[in-house]
């Protein structure tokens, strides 16, 4: 199990789900109303979390947080095996689990900032 808590654009939480359970969630997404999924690990600050958001046929856009807002990047990769082991890596809160991918920062105005349950900008 893993210390997590998932949210989906369904409306679905799920608190401490099976190893393979994020792998499958994020291998779902990208048909209409089901596009994101946002995790939060169970100790960590609220302004910590990973969330993937996926069209069918796009690749998939990877954004994590860490705290503040100058700490918010994203990454794109093309499957979702990539994603589900990075999502796994941060939420075991391994070392070194953000290597891999090439992150960029995300910027945004100062009347929009980013929240856990809000999808990431498409």
């Amino acid at each position: 199990m893993l210390a997590i808590r998932i949210h989906t654009e369904r409306g679905e939480s799920y608190e401490r789900p099976a190893l393979g359970f994020l792998s499958e969630l994020v291998a779902r997404i990208g048909a209409d109303g089901d596009h994101f999924v946002v995790v939060e690990r169970l100790t960590a600050d609220p302004d910590e979390y990973i969330q993937v958001w996926h069209d069918e046929g796009d690749d998939y856009q990877l954004e994590h947080r860490a705290g503040s807002a100058d700490r918010h990047f994203q990454t794109y990769l093309p499957t979702a095996a990539e994603v589900a082991a990075v999502m796994t890596r941060w939420a075991r809160d391994e070392k070194d689990w953000s290597t891999g991918p090439t992150w960029s920062r995300l910027t945004f105005p100062p009347d929009r900032e980013p929240t856990a349950d809000a999808p990431p900008p498409a």
